[in-house]
């Protein structure tokens, strides 16, 4: 058998050794390691993407803004060619109080506009605005207020292509060209985001990358350090299950060979000892016929009296050791003696019923069963405080099953079968017994049921028939 110091990973304390120490350190640190960068890899995708949503939006918003102020420069440019074609209509001085009040108001409206146009304009920009072109095209809108009051037709048409019909084109067509810069500027920021977002997904596919090698990495060590341990497990398993097979033989050896000693010692004791008590015995009694003195006589009384007295007590000391009745008339006498025996010392009335037992029970079978009977009434006389007990023996199938029940005070039961009070090792001594001879015994109590153990000892050659044959030939 191997001893714990002979496995691997362990030392002579049973420690385990720094190896495995290492290895669990090993286990921490990458298990750690896949969730740092679990963790670093979700913060860094919510990072990236609340970054790039931000810049998004915010270039989608100048772009909106950007649109909204050309749109309203473009609406006021077309509403001054209308105002002014109006006011040529009808040049009265009372028109041209009238025009005079919504070229203001459609100024301070591109005033707005080309002030947002310059704040959202980059450094880069900042030479196309539109502004010069702009304002002086509203400066010749001004001017036909003061001075062409009450022109003619001709003047004015006159007036329209030369002056304003071309710094309105010159202005369409400088905001035409700065909605195509910010069209072509929001593309560049398209393609832009699309590479930041690749860039980022590259970077968090190689983060996952890494944490799904470095996963494999955990689990292939941890699956080789679980290996180890199965393996270590199973082998101290199997050491468990051989000392413990190696110790139940010991027991069985042990209990053969206290059974032989009992067995020598009983007969020692009746063959030996007890009939030279006896020849003591009839001695003093003939010294006690021929003597004529009465102290002589006194004194050899004394003395047959006392060597009736040991001879009792040795052949006693003879039957507690294992009883000849096993041996010579068979379990069934036996047990009806040491009943009859139990209910004469404890006052305790025993039932005995026996039916269909074979008649050629192996020795170690009749030794086994007549030691567990031994014991329990033992256990009932010392703890039980019963007032009756029951005790069967019969064979069931192949099984030969003996039950000692009593009426007791009973006891807790606690796992394995074994009582809550462990003042002895009667009901070990009894398990190991029964194990012994392929056996199983039950032990059932409830404080205030009683008690009641039961014995199964199979009986691989009795059937039967050879039990009814028996039966009849005797």
């Amino acid at each position: 058998m191997q001893t714990r110091e002979g496995v691997a990973g362990y030392g002579e304390t049973g420690a385990p050794l720094p190896a495995w120490r290492g290895r669990r350190a090993v286990l921490r640190a990458g298990f750690g390691c896949v969730l740092a960068l679990l963790v670093f890899s979700t913060v860094e995708a919510y990072r990236i993407q609340g970054s790039v949503s931000d810049r998004h939006a915010e270039v989608y918003r100048r772009y909106l803004d950007q649109d909204g102020a050309l749109s309203q420069l473009r609406r006021n440019i077309l509403l001054g060619s209308t105002y002014i074609r109006d006011f040529f209509m009808s040049t009265r001085p009372e028109r041209a109080q009238v025009y005079r009040n919504q070229i203001r108001e459609l100024q301070s409206q591109n005033r707005h506009a080309l002030a947002l146009l310059d704040d959202l304009q980059t450094e880069a920009r900042r030479g196309e605005s539109p502004r010069a072109t702009v304002e002086d095209y509203w400066r010749t809108l001004e001017l036909v207020a003061k001075r062409m009051e009450l022109v003619t037709p001709a003047a004015a048409y006159d007036f329209i292509q030369e002056e304003v019909v071309p710094r309105r084109t010159a202005s369409y067509s400088a905001l035409r060209q700065l909605t195509e810069t910010y069209q072509r500027e929001m593309q560049l920021q398209e393609l832009k985001f699309s590479r930041t977002r690749k860039a980022a997904v590259q970077r968090l596919a190689v983060l996952l990358g890494v944490c799904v090698v470095l996963g494999i990495l955990v689990a292939w060590v941890t699956m080789r350090h679980a290996e180890i341990l199965v393996r270590e497990t199973t082998r101290h398993y199997a050491e468990q299950m051989e000392a413990k097979r190696e110790l139940e033989r010991l027991s069985a050896r042990l209990l053969e060979i206290q059974e032989e000693e009992r067995r020598r010692l009983s007969h020692g004791l009746h063959d030996e000892i007890g009939q030279t008590l006896t020849a003591l015995r009839i001695e003093i009694s003939h010294a006690l016929a021929r003597s004529e003195l009465p102290e002589v006589r006194e004194r050899l009384g004394r003395a047959r009296a006392l060597a009736e007295r040991t001879v009792q007590t040795v052949r006693d000391i003879s039957l507690l050791l294992r009883p000849s009745l096993l041996d010579d008339l068979g379990l069934v006498p036996a047990l009806q003696w040491h009943l009859e025996d139990f209910t004469r010392r404890s006052g305790v009335a025993c039932e005995f019923q026996e039916a269909e037992l074979p008649q050629d029970l192996p020795d170690a079978v009749k030794t086994c069963v007549y030691r567990v009977v031994q014991e329990a009434l033992n256990n009932c006389e010392k703890h039980a405080s019963a007032s009756r007990v029951w005790v069967t023996l019969r064979v069931a199938g192949k099984r030969l099953v003996m039950e000692v029940r009593d009426d007791g005070r009973g006891f807790h039961i606690l796992s394995g079968d074994m009582p809550r009070r462990r003042e002895g090792i009667g009901l070990l001594g009894m398990r190991e017994r029964a194990a012994g001879v392929g056996g199983q015994l039950v032990l059932e109590s409830e404080p205030g049921q009683g008690t009641r153990v039961c014995l199964e000892i199979p009986l691989p050659n009795y059937t039967p028939t050879e039990t009814a044959e028996a039966a009849l030939g005797s």
